[in-house]
């Protein structure tokens, strides 16, 4: 072997970790847009923050708290958590955003384990899964949840959740309407609003909304 072919190889030794590193990031892009989108409508958003709280062990209070104080989408929410499961503190990521920084561009810098946080917004999504049945098939006993923990979906509300496309928006939909039909249950008609508030959604905001992703992930 050559001395050209060698460094050839080499290269693409170095280079096969950070082509896949950048496909896991883009793998946790989709599946926390996917959380982002669900949480559009007031009975996924319930089910996503009961899923958040269920998989990080933390309150829906502090979540909805830390939302507000940080401005993030709960997909977004989710990675700032993943961001600090060791030593450090949600406040430092905190701070880094209100420096300019998104919370993608605090994961580069943080060296985020991309491979891990696919399998967690796995489970993420599956517990949102799961939680959207119960939903479905024992709405008092979800209401009683949401008394007990202190959680009311119409107070937990950001300008970011709105950072999320169209075309996620409709997947949501169609992801909510599958569980309910698919529940074993004949949902209240009422509770449904998926399709209603898709026709009837707010205006984007300003710098980001319907169609945007403000929050994406640097590209390498």
């Amino acid at each position: 072997m050559n001395s050209s072919a060698r460094n050839v190889l080499f290269l693409l030794f170095l280079l096969i970790p950070l082509f896949a590193a950048a496909d896991d990031q883009q793998k946790v892009y989709k599946l926390l847009n996917k959380v982002t989108a669900m949480a559009a409508d007031p009975s996924g958003r319930r089910s996503v923050s009961l899923a958040m709280s269920q998989c990080l062990s933390v309150t829906r209070p502090e979540l909805v708290q830390r939302r507000q104080a940080m401005n993030l989408n709960y997909g977004d929410l989710f990675l700032a958590y993943q961001l600090v499961k060791t030593d450090r503190k949600i406040d430092d990521i905190a701070a880094k955003t209100k420096m300019g920084k998104t919370v993608w561009q605090a994961a580069d810098e943080e060296h985020a384990d991309w491979q891990k946080i696919v399998t967690e917004a796995k489970k993420l999504n599956s517990k949102v899964d799961t939680n959207l049945i119960g939903h479905f098939t024992n709405k008092k006993a979800e209401d009683e949840r949401d008394r007990v923990d202190g959680y009311d979906p119409s107070l937990d509300t950001v300008a970011a959740d709105r950072n999320v496309s169209t075309k996620e928006i409709e997947n949501a939909e169609q992801r909510y309407t599958f569980l309910r039909d698919h529940s074993g249950a004949v949902s209240n008609a009422s509770l449904d609003t998926f399709t209603e508030k898709a026709t009837r959604r707010p205006d984007p905001i300003p710098g980001g909304g319907a169609g945007t992703s403000v929050t994406a992930p640097p590209k390498k």
